[in-house]
């Protein structure tokens, strides 16, 4: 389990960016590093020439953009820093164009990612550039800070409109409204200021691929799981199909943290009856509302939205019990003060273990295997179940890990432009980001979901 704070900590403020040319040299001269050191073996990237025209539009006036990636993996936030900064020149050279001046962006972070990432980030990442937005919410000062930079910025906005990662290379996540929202807005703001820049949004789906080899590494994982787990060894192992040691993890996991709600939290779950796929991910959806549902008792948020919406409420609410906006110095309290302060920060952090288990076990997805599935589904699958491992003993995103090298894919769609959905918009705000949203998902889904049309 991950160490538990010895008290309160300073609040989140917002964090400006305060780029540096010579920090933003070294993250682009050094983002093909970082990129191999991720495991990640080699990059293939297609529909280049619509993020080069793109670019070229900027650069001379005529359109502002957003990059609209997918986030099925931990990784892709170097990978899309890579994208623009150094995939994106060897394209425009490919192509025989000139830009004016080499490409880069900007992107937003969560502002609690550096407390799980390392400190260090909360340094790194302003001086590239980057926007803080704050888990949850976002507030008036992030907010101002996206539109100046999508009207004024020299350099796109990269946004993953799924809201976080969502580990799945092959199934995307519902998106939500915000990426279309700031766009209709830049548009807003470009009219307002008299410019008559196009505003686009550029669809960006990342993939990871793994080797046939990988399925000896595949089971080695198993093994750990099947050891932290305490399960025997089944006859014959090696000859075992994945998807039957799969499955049985599945099983013994939901057994222990069933167990452990219904004894330790009062949770009543129903009757176990068939052993049917569907019934087993019936299992996994009612412990995924049992550790939200500790979490938000404890933290009094009102249940609303999906699951991912209810996700980040509570991390924002824990959050704020441990980062205290409303003690102005923490050494300047009463011993008894610190102590109470002190116990306050040490119970939220538990009592956030409960959303780290429902943020991973949402994601598990038990009709996205088969026993015919590919290598890539079972290592995403397995990641996955390795991960609700870490988090059952208490350990959150960082413990995560990606087990193989792999290949990337990156596949960069038509550009979307947003007065398509002007009228609409017009006519009614909601119906227009909920069309823009959808055009998004649908460029999304033909990208990243074998057997829709248009893959």
């Amino acid at each position: 389990m991950l160490p538990i704070p010895d008290g309160p900590r300073p609040p989140l403020h917002f964090l400006p960016p305060a780029r540096r040319p010579w920090v933003l040299t070294i993250g682009r001269w050094g983002s093909w590093l970082q990129v191999r050191m991720l495991g990640i073996r080699s990059v293939e990237t297609t529909g280049g020439r619509h993020l080069v025209e793109l670019y070229r539009g900027l650069q001379e006036g005529r359109a502002r953009f957003i990059i609209a990636f997918r986030h099925p993996s931990t990784d892709d936030g170097p990978l899309v820093f890579r994208l623009m900064c150094g995939i994106t020149p060897k394209e425009a050279a490919r192509l025989g164009v000139r830009l004016a001046w080499a490409p880069k962006g900007y992107f937003l972070y969560g502002r609690d990612v550096p407390e799980w990432a390392g400190r260090w980030l909360a340094w790194f990442f302003p001086r590239l550039g980057a926007l803080s937005v704050f888990p949850g919410q976002l507030d008036a000062q992030s907010l101002t800070a996206i539109r100046r930079c999508l009207t004024e910025a020299p350099h796109p906005l990269a946004v993953a409109p799924e809201g976080q990662v969502t580990y799945h290379n092959e199934k995307v996540a519902a998106l939500e409204p915000g990426t279309a929202q700031l766009a209709f807005w830049c548009a807003e703001d470009l009219r307002r200021q008299g410019r008559a820049e196009e505003v686009f949004v550029l669809p960006v789906c990342f993939s990871y691929h793994y080797r046939e080899s990988d399925w000896k590494g595949l089971d080695r994982l198993l093994t750990r799981i099947e050891r932290e787990c305490g399960l025997p060894p089944l006859p014959s192992a090696p000859d075992v199909k994945p998807y039957v040691r799969v499955m049985r993890a599945v099983r013994h996991l939901l057994d222990r943290a069933e167990a452990h709600y219904a004894r330790f939290h009062g949770v009543s779950f129903r009757q176990r009856g068939d052993d049917s796929v569907e019934a087993l991910q019936r299992r996994v959806d009612a412990v995924v509302e049992a550790a939200l549902g500790e979490a938000e008792r404890f933290f009094r948020v009102t249940p609303r939205g999906d699951w991912m919406q209810r996700v980040l409420a509570v991390r924002h609410a824990g959050l704020s019990w441990i980062h205290r906006e409303d003690i102005a110095s923490i050494d300047a309290l009463a011993p008894l003060d610190r102590a109470l302060a002190d116990r306050v920060a040490a119970e939220s952090w538990l009592r956030l273990r409960h959303m780290e288990l429902a943020d991973v076990m949402e994601y598990v997805r038990l009709d996205y295997l088969s026993p015919d599935s590919g290598i890539d589904r079972y290592v995403e699958t397995v990641t996955t179940l390795w991960d609700l491992v870490n988090r059952l003993k208490g350990g959150n995103i960082s413990g995560r890990g990606t087990p193989f090298r792999r290949s990337a894919r990156i596949e960069i769609g038509e550009p979307i432009p947003v007065a398509k959905f002007k009228e609409s918009y017009q006519a009614n705000r909601r119906r227009g980001v909920a069309e823009l949203t959808a055009e998004i998902l649908s460029v999304f889904r033909q990208a990243a979901e074998p057997g829709r049309e248009g893959a």
